[in-house]
């Protein structure tokens, strides 16, 4: 049972790696079932052959971690956001518990391993395909990536994941092929990878992400050259002297081959004008309404509206992510949950050093032999740590499904880095172990739960949306009805068909009770109650109440819209809309005037505050200029 749930593992990584690309769960979901899989024939193993004995306190800095993500994503005022984080926080946490226990046999390890490279091959190929030309290529039918031409994205929707999950794998590859045991063939094709996915990092024009590998080649060094001066020192000095001449000649013939690159990069997006400074000022603006315990899980998809930075361009799109880590993790979970996420990193960071300096003092004593695939791997996994922990502030990668499990191994590798003998006696907490496997049971059945239960909402919903793409209204109707059946609590799926249902009525059909309105309002009230946060959501569902006459109550939604959106041009114009509608011309006038100075507008080609007020001043001038009616 123990391999059919490691074989299951490394197939959930596969598919993940493949499909599992994206902040939604779409695509995901057939990946987390298999992974559910996985962890639940494990569980029901329960005593599972470990090789080395685990770090108790890593996996009781995991353990708290892991129960108050859940915990707080439970208790978020939007089920549909919090799921998102929490299906993706279960399977890190079967990925992590099966690398630190089942996976703990350097055959498996390198077999998890094998799984990253096959994903780095893959990534490269499709990376080949939109350098080619074929930028918005998508390895699934029928859908396109909306990435920005001319940045690679392999499997990824956005380039800056790619170059997040690169910058992992390159340091374990490097610490392989500095450290780990294979013949010379394995040596040259690791050392053909690790160059490709640097020149891949650089086609990414990911700045983060190349200021992470930069950082994590300093780490690598220093730790690499750290070994060597306590077993090897002989040849520290000629090492190092090799290593410098390398790293400058490496480092110059990579930016010479990706100097126009970019510098095209930095010319269409210069880092002057990076607007990641007034969306992190957003992330604090939400984290202080709620600091300890923060507004919920993803709750900057709505955070980022409200609470949006008037130093933002007028026409630049709502972040949804607060671009860094650390301040998404203040905004969505306070300082709890920063404060578990330090402490974890801090534990296994400790830990994986603590191996080095335990190889290099007793481990190397009683064998006389440097390589190691054990060594290579924690080496590689601090590197690729440190590398992750400085792109983490420029980008949100985990919350991505894919670069998230990577993470995982990575944990898992450091909680279980190969200690053995009798040098090192390891805490014990009895408890944590039990907590771990508990906790990996319920993982797995959320996982295996999953699909069935949202899967299938999300499948219709993203149906739809393609339909209504290419003007096939009926079968748009007919998913968005399936999508509501499977999953009547996606506030999404209510809103888009209650809007749907709003523009399929002409004016004539909007009355009181008319039958398709009623329907349409029903949805509308199901969304907005099942997300009161979302701006969108209540306008629609005020322009529900006014076709059916209940204009005091439209208001009470408008008013809340612009509470959600302060900034922003729709909000505004629909409260002058309404006023337009009722007649009352000063008070529209008035609001489309303030509309048109919006922090926050429309984009062009939409409707626009000044269409609407010109229509406004038409209407007032006929009312002018018609005779006025004489009484018999």
């Amino acid at each position: 049972m123990q391999t059919v749930s490691l074989i299951f593992l490394l197939l959930g990584l596969l598919i993940a790696g493949v499909l599992g690309t994206e902040t939604r769960l779409l695509f995901f979901w057939p990946g987390a079932a298999v992974l559910g899989l996985a962890g639940l024939v494990a569980t029901l193993k329960w005593r599972l052959r470990v090789l080395f004995p685990p770090s108790d306190l890593c996996l009781g800095a995991v353990c708290l971690f892991t129960a108050y993500i859940a915990v707080r994503a439970g208790m978020s005022p939007v089920a549909a956001y919090a799921r998102e984080d929490l299906f993706v926080l279960a399977a890190a946490w079967v990925a992590y518990i099966l690398t630190v226990t089942a996976a703990s046999h350097p055959r498996w390890r390198l077999a998890v391993f094998g799984v990253l490279l096959l994903l780095v091959v893959g990534n490269l190929a499709v990376g080949f395909v939109h350098l080619s030309g074929n930028w918005q290529f998508h390895v699934v039918p029928h859908f396109i990536r909306t990435a920005t031409e001319g940045r690679i994205g392999g499997f990824f929707a956005n380039p800056n994941h790619l170059g997040a999950f690169f910058s992992m794998v390159i340091f374990l590859a490097a610490g392989f092929l500095c450290f780990g045991r294979g013949g010379a063939a394995l040596k040259m094709c690791l050392g053909f990878l690790i160059v490709s996915m640097m020149i891949g990092v650089a086609l990414t024009a990911s700045r983060g992400a190349l200021t992470g590998l930069a950082t994590g080649a300093v780490i690598f060094s220093l730790l690499a050259l750290g070994v060597v001066w306590q077993t090897q020192r002989h040849l520290f000095w000629s090492l190092l002297g090799g290593g410098l001449v390398v790293g400058v000649l490496g480092g110059a013939v990579l930016w010479k081959v990706n100097e126009e690159y970019l510098r095209g990069r930095e010319i269409t997006s210069p880092m002057a004008n990076d607007v990641r400074l007034e969306i992190w000022e957003a992330a604090l603006a939400q984290h202080a309404q709620s600091p300890w315990i923060g507004a919920g899980s993803r709750m900057f998809y709505d955070g980022s509206v409200q609470f949006r930075s008037e130093g933002l361009p007028a026409y630049a799109g709502d972040a949804l992510f607060a671009h860094n880590e650390y301040l998404q993790m203040l905004a969505d979970y306070g300082w709890v949950g920063l404060g578990l996420m330090t402490l974890v990193v801090l534990t296994h960071a400790w830990n994986g050093v603590s191996f080095l300096s335990w190889f290099a003092r007793h481990r190397f004593l009683q064998t006389g032999r440097i390589l190691s695939n054990n060594l290579a791997l924690c080496l590689g996994a601090l590197a690729a740590l440190t590398a992750m922990l400085v792109h983490a502030a420029f980008e949100f990668q985990f919350h991505v499904a894919i670069p998230s499990l990577t993470l995982a191994v990575l944990l898992g590798l450091l909680a279980n880095p190969g200690f053995e003998g009798s040098e090192r006696r390891a805490m014990r907490l009895p408890p944590v172990r039990f907590m771990s496997k508990i906790l990996l049971g319920l993982a797995s059945l959320l996982l295996l739960a999953g699909p069935w239960l949202y899967g299938r909402g999300d499948y219709h919903l993203a149906r739809a949306q393609i339909a209504e793409s290419q003007k096939d209204f009926f079968e748009a109707s007919q998913q968005l009805n399936a999508a509501v059946e499977a999953d009547p609590a996606n506030a999404e799926a209510r809103y888009e068909r209650g809007q749907t249902l709003l523009e399929k009525l002409n004016a004539s059909q909007r009355s009181p009770t008319h039958p398709v309105l009623k329907r349409a309002t029903e949805d509308l009230e199901v969304a907005v109650k099942l997300n009161p946060h979302h701006y969108l959501y209540a306008l629609a569902l005020a322009d529900a109440y006014d076709a059916q006459g209940r204009h005091d109550e439209a208001l009470v939604q408008l008013r809340r819209a612009v509470t959600l959106a302060p900034l922003h041009e729709e909000s505004r114009m629909a409260l002058a809309v309404h006023w337009h509608r009722m007649g009352q011309f000063e008070k529209a006038e008035a609001a489309y005037l303030w509309a048109g100075e919006a922090k926050a507008m429309n984009e062009e080609g939409t409707s626009r505050w000044i269409d609407n007020y010109r229509l406004l001043l038409q209407h007032v001038t006929l009312m002018r200029e018609s005779p006025p009616l004489v009484r018999p």
